[in-house]
């Protein structure tokens, strides 16, 4: 049963990726069927023949000239971040696997993999002295280095009393204004739904247009005045907007701290009489949220307590507490600076360490397992998550297996039914553990969509229409369409030493999907390629792979998101396009690629 319908709708329709097979591909482009296949990997292992129209790709940084060729395998494995802080609440940097110990149920753990996270370590980027790229010519590169894991802000006016709000959001605006540079965000926010109001971005001025009371948009009121008519502090509310964060989030690779800025958090972990069902479904909860990898940080926006001894915020603070204990994050209350806590959670959140071990037992029992990390020496403080319930299932190296820890081993934890669709999401980070480029243009005019063509879009989330016994569905009225051409250009180091030295060819998924206003999946598609073949040798080493897609997208689409995924080692590139797309020359319909 659906409590809250209203905010259970809101964030589940960004999660509904339906991608076509080779038949209904072909009637919607007008290209051959032999050109693109089934997206399911457990259902298609064959190639896809393609050819690239668009330009190439820029070098890669010089960071990434020498790889080495990492295979992977899917295993089970316990992923642990550490948050080590010293008696200053400063992070700790410097420590090695070996200053760490692990207990599961207080039975010591070997550490297989061990991993350094400092915030100020930047990320691969574009060089500086880089050639701007032709028109519509992307690469899932950033301009600049980024900093840190990703961070979510979500700003909760339910469960923030009125004469705060404001107060808070001056606040953030501020935060914006100087965070550290390099830093994705994205922004939630709760009035009468849950709302994503802005996708990942180190961009200030879009997170600062996101929140701007100056000019209002969309589903962010100045002050949400009817907040105790929405759930105020409704542990049920509260449950179902982080569930569908933590929906969101799935799938995404990597830490993910979600700083949650409310005044009151009625997610009480502690038993109560009578209240058994609910807080099994708060653990349930949170436990999900620890097993994605996403920390919370608790954030009380209401300031200094004049009167700490009332029992309502006694009772919140406890929750934050535990929630923050739970999830390996930090609670904050009892301080009027928004900024420093902002500033602290950011620091915080991005300076730990990852340590991974083998669960003793590989039967998914329904138990929750217990986890306990202790260091060798020094007064300091630890932020982990306290134990798992399910065992998790990541992509690996070998090498973690032959004794000593070693370092850049987990990759994607493979949480989602599909890795590459589970980052087709509008607004998630651009991903480029594999780095590629992409051609984006229109093809012909905007025509009206065939009746086949409509048959195949109802089938997406934002066509979908609910079911009646006595009233039979009706045929959509047709709509106005553009089609989008996407060539892909991949010419990934590893590929080339695979190549140089007879390794295995891999096979990559290639997606690319359409949303709407509201985050809601237009059409999507998904194809196989392999490396194209070249009559020269020499071209050949390059492993150089390409592949062309074809798209029919309903016109007043805002977005246009694409990613490639290498099946051997689940590495994955992504980027995301806003709509219309610079004007340029238009192609012209053909009825073969």
């Amino acid at each position: 049963m659906i409590l809250f319908p209203a905010l259970s709708r809101c964030v589940l329709t960004f999660l509904t990726l339906s991608f076509l097979p080779a038949a209904q591909l072909a009637a919607q482009s007008g290209a051959p069927q032999s050109q693109t296949q089934d997206l399911s990997p457990a259902q298609n292992n064959g190639t896809a023949p393609s050819k690239l129209v668009g330009q190439p790709a820029p070098e890669l940084p010089t960071e990434a000239q020498e790889p080495t060729l990492t295979i992977r395998q899917t295993v089970r494995r316990v992923i642990v971040d550490v948050m080590v802080r010293d008696a200053n609440g400063k992070p700790v940097h410097g420590l090695t696997a070996s200053d760490f110990s692990v207990t599961e149920d207080k039975e010591p753990q070997r550490v297989l993999s061990f991993d350094v996270y400092d915030f100020d370590k930047a990320s691969i980027s574009r060089a500086p002295n880089d050639p701007p790229l032709p028109p519509n010519v992307f690469e899932n590169l950033p301009k600049a280095p980024e900093r840190g894991p990703l961070y979510v802000m979500l700003l909760d006016l339910v469960n923030t009393e009125t004469t705060d709000q404001m107060t808070a959001r001056q606040q953030v605006l501020k935060f914006i204004k100087s965070k550290p540079a390099g830093t994705r965000f994205a922004v939630f926010i709760t009035t009468d739904k849950l709302y994503l109001v802005q996708g990942f971005t180190e961009d200030k001025d879009l997170l600062y247009a996101a929140l701007d009371p100056n000019r209002p948009k969309s589903h962010v009121p100045k002050v949400f005045m009817l907040a105790r008519n929405y759930g105020y502090g409704d542990p049920y509310t509260a449950v179902d907007m982080l569930t569908h964060i933590g929906e969101y989030m799935d799938g995404i690779p990597g830490r993910k701290n979600l700083i949650w800025m409310a005044g009151t958090f009625p997610l009480s972990i502690s038993p109560q009489e009578g209240n058994s069902p609910l807080g099994d479904n708060i653990k349930a909860e949170i436990n999900a949220l620890a097993q994605a990898q996403i920390a919370v940080f608790p954030a009380d926006v209401s300031g200094v307590d004049p009167n700490p001894a009332v029992s309502t915020f006694v009772a919140s603070r406890a929750a934050e507490e535990q929630i923050a204990s739970a999830t390996g994050g930090r609670a904050f209350y009892n301080d009027n600076g928004v900024v420093d806590i902002l500033n602290t959670a950011t620091e915080d959140g991005g300076n730990y360490y990852t340590l991974t071990y083998a669960p003793p037992t590989y039967v998914d029992d329904g138990k929750c397992h217990n986890i306990a990390v202790k260091l060798d020496q020094g007064n300091y403080q630890l932020s982990y998550r306290r134990n798992y319930c399910r065992i998790p299932l990541v992509s690996t190296t070998e090498e973690e297996e032959k004794g000593n820890p070693v370092t850049a081993t987990v990759a994607v934890p493979l949480r989602a039914g599909d890795v590459l669709q589970g980052n087709i999401k509008p607004g998630a980070p651009m991903l480029h553990d594999l780095v590629f480029s992409v051609h984006l243009r229109t093809e012909g005019g905007v025509v009206t969509a065939t009746p086949t063509q409509m048959v195949l879009l109802e089938e997406q989330s934002a066509f979908y229409r609910t079911h009646s016994r006595n009233r039979p569905l009706k045929p959509l009225p047709p709509v106005k369409i553009q089609t989008y051409t996407v060539d892909y250009r991949v010419l990934d180091p590893q590929f080339k030493v695979a190549a140089e030295h007879g390794g295995p060819k891999a096979t990559l998924e290639f997606a690319v999907a359409a949303f709407d206003e509201d985050g809601k999946v237009l059409n999507g598609i998904v194809n196989d390629g392999v490396p194209e073949e070249s009559t020269q040798p020499a071209e050949n080493k390059a492993g150089l792979y390409r592949l062309h897609q074809s798209l029919i997208v309903p016109v007043g689409a805002k977005s246009i998101r694409v990613g490639v995924r290498d099946r051997m080692n689940d590495r994955i590139g992504t980027l995301e396009v806003p709509l219309p797309l610079a004007s340029g020359p238009v192609r012209q319909a053909s009825s073969a690629h």
